[in-house]
C-alpha cells in the first residue's frame, strides 16, 4: 500500500518535498494558501548544493537556461575599486535566476511525478499522529505531514515547540530589473559604502537581480522609491543604477531569523524558512531547504517507519543549517554594526571570510552539500 503525505506550503521546501516523495512511490498532496503557486521577491542564488539536489531531481536541465551561471563574485569598494574577486567554478559554482522561475521548475516537476496541488488552501495546524488540519476545518489523514509554510508557520506553532520568528534591525530592497544594462558581463558584485551595500547581478539573459541593505535605523535610505541623490553621494559610480531603481517595483522586507528547537514531532517535519529561516548574507536558503528535504526523503527510504525516520533525519543533518544560520547572523552584525572608527579593518576580514580555508570552512559549510552526511549518499528506488 502507498504511503501518503500532506504538506502545508507552495513554496521551495514544499514543492521540492513532496516531487522527491512521489518519485519514491508516495502519494503527495500540497496545500497552497495563495490562488496560484508563486514567489515573492525577485532573485535568488543557487550554489553547488542545491544545484546537485536539483541535477538529481532530474529538474535542472530545463532550468539552467532560464538563469545566469555566474563566472565570478566581487567584493568592491564605494568609489568601485576591487576589494575581492572570486572565481566561482567546480564546487564554488553558481546560478542565479528569477525566483518564480526556481519556482515554476518545482512546481512543473512535482505535477509530472504526479503530484496534487491544492491553491486556496491554508494549513493551520497538525495532529503528531498524522493529520493536517485546514482553515475550513478539514483534518486529513497521513502518514506523513511536512510544514513548509514559511517562517510564520501555522502548522510548525501548533505543535507546542519553543519555535518562532523575529525581525533584524536590517532593512533589504530588492529589484528584478528587465534588463543587462547594468549587467554586461556574468559577475555578480557587491558593493559596500559604510552600513549599506549593494547587490547587482545578472539573474537571466535579459534580467538583473539588485538588492540593496541598510540599517532599519537609517530611515532615509528606506524611503520608496529609493533616493537617487542620497544612495549616489554613497555610491558615486552607481547613480545610474539608482535612477533605473527609482522607477522599479520594489519588494521590502526586514531581514529575520527563526528559532526551532525541533523539526520533527511524531509524523510531523518542518521544513525549509519554517525550520530554519535565516537572513540571505550567505545566499543558502533555497540550498539549505532543498538539501534538507533530500534527507528527508533518503531518511524515510531507509527506515522502517516514519516514526524512526524523522529523528534521525534531524539528528543526521540539521548541524549544517545551525552553523550556516549562525554565520548568516554574524555576516548581518558585522556589515550592520561595524564600529566606524574600525572601518580600515573591514577590508582584510572580508579578504579573510572569504578566503581563509577554515574560516570560510566554516562559515561556507552548506556548500559542501550532501556529501557531509550520511544521508546524502544515493537513494535506493527499489
Amino acid at each position: 500500500m502507498k504511503r501518503h503525505a500532506e504538506i502545508a506550503g507552495g513554496g521551495i521546501g514544499g514543492l521540492s518535498s513532496a516531487m522527491m516523495l512521489a518519485k519514491q512511490g508516495w502519494t503527495v498532496r500540497v496545500h497552497e494558501r495563495s490562488p496560484e503557486i508563486r514567489e515573492l521577491g525577485a532573485g535568488i542564488y543557487i550554489k553547488n548544493n542545491a544545484i546537485e539536489v536539483l541535477e538529481e531531481c532530474g529538474v535542472f536541465e530545463r532550468l539552467a537556461p532560464q538563469g545566469v551561471r555566474l563566472e565570478r563574485a566581487q567584493h568592491v569598494d564605494r568609489d568601485g575599486n576591487l576589494m575581492q574577486d572570486r572565481a566561482l567554478v567546480g564546487a564554488s559554482r553558481v546560478y542565479v535566476f528569477a525566483r518564480q522561475v526556481l519556482i515554476d521548475a518545482l512546481r512543473d516537476g512535482a505535477r509530472d511525478a504526479g503530484v496534487e496541488i491544492v491553491t486556496s488552501s491554508t494549513a493551520v495546524g497538525a495532529d503528531p499522529r498524522g493529520e493536517l488540519h485546514l482553515e475550513n476545518g478539514q483534518r486529513l489523514k497521513a502518514d506523513l505531514v511536512i510544514a513548509a509554510d514559511g517562517v510564520r508557520s501555522r502548522v510548525r506553532d501548533s505543535l507546542g515547540f519553543d519555535a518562532g520568528y523575529r525581525d533584524l534591525p536590517t532593512i533589504i530592497n530588492r529589484y528584478l530589473i528587465p534588463s543587462r544594462e547594468l549587467t554586461p558581463d556574468d559577475v555578480t558584485r557587491e558593493h559596500w559604502s559604510g552600513r549599506w551595500r549593494m547587490g547587482i547581478t545578472p539573474s537571466g539573459k535579459n534580467q538583473t537581480y539588485i538588492y540593496q541593505v541598510h540599517p532599519q535605523r537609517d530611515e532615509q535610505a528606506g524611503r520608496l522609491p529609493t533616493d537617487v541623490a542620497l544612495w549616489s553621494a554613497a555610491f558615486p559610480h552607481l547613480r545610474r543604477a539608482f535612477e533605473i531603481m527609482a522607477e522599479t517595483e520594489v519588494s521590502q522586507y526586514n531581514y529575520g531569523v527563526v528559532h526551532c528547537t525541533h523539526w520533527q514531532k511524531g509524523r510531523v517535519a518542518i521544513i525549509g524558512d519554517a525550520a530554519h529561516g535565516l537572513p540571505p548574507t550567505l545566499g543558502q536558503g533555497a540550498g539549505l531547504t532543498l538539501m534538507n528535504a533530500r534527507a528527508l526523503n533518503a531518511a524515510l527510504a531507509r527506515s522502517a517507519s516514519v516514526e524512526e525516520a524523522l529523528p534521525l533525519w534531524e539528528q543526521t543533518v540539521r548541524f549544517i543549517s545551525d552553523k550556516t544560520q549562525r554565520w548568516s547572523l554574524r555576516y548581518d552584525f558585522f556589515t550592520r554594526q561595524w564600529p566606524t572608527a574600525l572601518w580600515f579593518l573591514r577590508p582584510p576580514i572580508i579578504w579573510a571570510f572569504r578566503t581563509v580555508p577554515a574560516l570560510n570552512r566554516r562559515m561556507r559549510i552548506a556548500d559542501q552539500g550532501m556529501r557531509l552526511t550520511p544521508l546524502g549518499l544515493p537513494i535506493s528506488h527499489g
